[in-house]
């Protein structure tokens, strides 16, 4: 990306001159701070707003519980004349865009009088748009369709949204009108198959259907419905501000919950990159941070309501005068101290979806995120060594406390499951035995789900993003670097523990392997990356005896110890603190989606149908275990964020798919080490296809049976070494029918 008002600097550049790293940093970090410094700026040279939020009426037909407006009385409302009379106004003159809500705008029989207003008085207007919570469905279809009418007439652009604030009965309770959510399925279908019109839905996110909203995106995925998401937000022109119970009121798990999910839209929903960028802004803000997105309404927005009145943003600003007894422009430039108001008061906490072109800091920190990311891949990590009088250079940015033993741990830390957890647990406890002054710090590649692991486990540790340089220093300073757990097995990410022994040994500090499983590795990169970090080791300590085998085959050394997993133990001291009661006949299922890169030598069309089989016996076996044993099946999940596939939507989709007639019941929190033990012990039946899922129930001496998804892989290895393979059945024994490939 190019930084605006400064030439790039290749980044081949920073490898062939260190120097330019620091001050590439120095420059980036300066324009962090130029944005107030732009938006105050803004106040001096005005320039005239390019988008209106046009408040078609002041009245509303549902009863949404996050907003007050439809306990308004209906009153004074501008005519379409009235509306072609301000906006004669020298302000409105670069206008491209308009917005038209309400209220419920259809409400307004003269709607289309309104967009015609618009489109004869607004020079630059290119495209108009409307918002309708479709509640009255033949009215709001044939007001839109004259609207799209005008539009066509003088060729401008249209789109529509439809409020949808989750699947089925949550959406009716969330608007107060039942039977809304089909009546907004009807709309949304018809302009999709009766014209070229954009329709998308929009959903607000609040205390009541916080925990529905994966549910809504399941919906839109299936039926190829496009989206947006925000969250709630206390606005002015609603009413709202007694609505705290609902709005912005998120405990811990909720936020951490919206986090993940709001990660998930950008990651695999989302394909603008400007709402991907609002995404980011509103998990940041979710985290205790500032929003980061900019708002047309800083500089080139304004708000027009039904009575006329101007305001400078939808969500926070006061009156500042009415465009019928004044000239707009007039009020728009006499009225910037309500406008500095908003800047310092206001809009770094103000989570509302608005989003403009990229700030400064927005800039700063993708920059950054870049450069690390490339510098630290596979592809360029054997210039490790040109890093190292930058960071000799910035030691002391690197925090020290005397007598402080720092411990590094690395590796797949930000993705992790419920098994990653329990290692890291463990870890945390092997080193706090050693050192009675140790201090913690933990790469993570989303560093907020290394902030919700570590108070789960109650651990004081330091997160560090392994897209920053604070990573790099850590590797550099800390007397002990750790890859924690989790296998070295063939993925790129090897690069982020490569890299951060390669930066440790270069400073002559300890490193060591912790537990660690070691394959499957194919690709010739992953096979020599995973012989670096070996030869880099001080110590090496697996899970499993063919990891030791697999290790000593490939790093030619003698001295790796096979200490087991390390979930292991810590699981066992949970198991002494924890007691439960049976919770009736329940089979505890910890399932997980069978993904490609378990395929073997099938080619993708052979390990679909394969799949698709699987799934379908599994669902048999389900059955016949609740038949015979009378048990209820209850889905928990091992892994809850995008990265490495959640396995809440696994299971909401197979119980829909293959299960919907029984009585199941479905976890949809968050997975947590404590919670998962909690479940196994009370249940009277486990049913694990997680590897660690697996290691949780054996060590807890439940009832449980493996489905060894792996093909002889880790879970067969597992359950070998503890003599427990009678526990064990193939996926391919469930689906007998299908031709087994080679080994993984």
């Amino acid at each position: 990306m190019n930084i605006p008002g400064k030439k790039y600097i290749p980044f081949k550049k920073y490898l062939r001159k260190p120097l330019v790293l620091g001050r590439k940093y120095k420059y980036l970090k300066g324009l962090k701070h130029q944005d107030n410094f732009r938006l105050r700026n803004s106040l001096k040279n005005l320039h005239k707003p390019t988008v209106i939020n046009l408040n078609a009426n002041d009245i509303c037909n549902s009863k949404c519980t996050m907003c007050n407006i439809w306990q308004q009385k209906q009153d004074f409302e501008v005519t379409p004349e009235q509306l072609e009379e301000i906006l004669n106004d020298e302000l409105y003159s670069d206008v491209t865009g308009v917005g038209i809500t309400g209220g419920e705008p259809t409400l307004r029989e003269d709607l289309p009088a309104l967009y015609e207003a618009c489109c004869k008085k607004l020079p630059s207007l290119v495209g108009l748009s409307i918002i309708t919570n479709a509640i009255r469905e033949k009215d709001v279809i044939d007001r839109i369709h004259q609207v799209i009418e005008v539009c066509k007439r003088y060729q401008k652009k249209f789109s529509i949204m439809v409020s949808l604030d989750g699947y089925g009965k949550v959406h009716d309770s969330v608007r107060g009108r039942e039977g809304n959510f089909e009546s907004a399925l009807k709309v949304i279908n018809h302009f999709r198959n009766t014209t070229d019109i954009g329709v998308a839905i929009g959903c607000t996110i609040s205390k009541v259907n916080v925990w529905d909203v994966d549910e809504l995106l399941d919906f839109l995925r299936e039926e190829n419905i496009y989206g947006r998401f925000r969250v709630a937000e206390f606005i002015k022109r609603l009413y709202n501000d007694d609505r705290g119970e609902v709005i912005r009121i998120f405990n811990e798990e909720e936020r951490y919950h919206l986090m993940c999910f709001f990660k998930k839209l950008e990651l695999t929903f989302e394909k603008n990159n400007t709402y991907r960028r609002t995404y980011r802004s509103i998990i940041n803000i979710l985290g205790g941070g500032e929003r980061m997105i900019g708002c047309p309404y800083q500089d080139s927005g304004i708000v027009l309501n039904s009575r006329g009145e101007l305001h400078y943003c939808a969500p926070k600003s006061n009156k500042i005068g009415n465009g019928l007894e004044t000239s707009s422009l007039n009020i728009y430039q006499n009225n910037l101290d309500e406008r500095q108001r908003i800047l310092d008061e206001e809009c770094q906490n103000c989570i509302h979806d608005y989003h403009a072109s990229i700030t400064y800091r927005e800039a700063w920190l993708e920059e950054k995120k870049k450069f690390w990311q490339k510098t630290i891949s596979l592809e360029n990590i054997h210039r490790a060594s040109y890093f190292k009088w930058p960071l000799k250079f910035l030691k002391s940015k690197f925090p020290r406390r005397n007598n402080t033993y720092k411990v590094l741990i690395t590796g797949w830390y930000g993705t992790e499951t419920v098994g990653d957890k329990a290692i890291l647990g463990q870890i945390v406890d092997h080193y706090k035995h050693i050192h009675p002054d140790v201090e913690f710090y933990i790469s993570s590649m989303h560093p907020f789900v290394t902030e919700k692991t570590v108070k789960e486990l109650r651990v004081e540790a330091n997160i560090l993003a392994t897209d920053d340089i604070e990573f790099s220093l850590a590797c550099a300073y800390c007397d002990e670097t750790v890859m924690g757990g989790g296998p070295l097995m063939g993925i790129d990410a090897l690069s982020t523990p490569l890299w951060a022994f390669k930066v440790a040994s270069m400073f002559k500090k300890k490193t060591v392997v912790f537990g660690c499983g070691i394959g499957p590795l194919k690709k010739k990169e992953h096979i020599e990356a995973t012989k670096e970090i070996l030869s880099l080791s001080s110590e090496i300590k697996v899970r499993d005896n063919h990891s030791q085998e697999f290790g000593e085959q490939l790093s030619g050394r003698k001295d790796i110890v096979n200490i087991g997993d390390p979930a292991r133990s810590y699981v066992q001291k949970l198991d002494s603190e924890i007691t439960v009661q049976k919770e009736g006949n329940v089979l505890a299922c910890f399932l997980r989606e069978w993904t490609t890169e378990y395929k073997g030598d099938n080619s993708t069309q052979e390990f679909l149908l394969i799949r698709d089989k699987f799934e379908k016996h599994l669902a048999s076996y389900i059955r016949d275990l609740c038949s015979q044993q009378q048990l209820t099946p209850v889905f928990y999940p091992m892994h809850t964020f995008v990265v490495g596939n959640d396995d809440r939507e696994f299971n909401r989709n197979f119980v829909k798919k293959y299960l919907s007639d029984l009585d199941c019941k479905i976890h949809r929190y968050n997975a947590s080490v404590r919670s998962t033990v909690e479940a196994m012990k009370a249940s009277s039946l486990n049913l694990c296809m997680r590897f660690h899922s697996v290691l949780f129930a054996h060590t807890l001496n439940t009832n449980f049976i493996a489905i060894d998804y792996t093909n002889g892989g880790k879970i067969k290895g597992y359950l070998t070494d503890h003599n427990a393979t009678d526990r064990m059945i193939s996926l391919y024994d469930l689906a007998s029918d299908i031709k087994q490939p080679t080994p993984f």
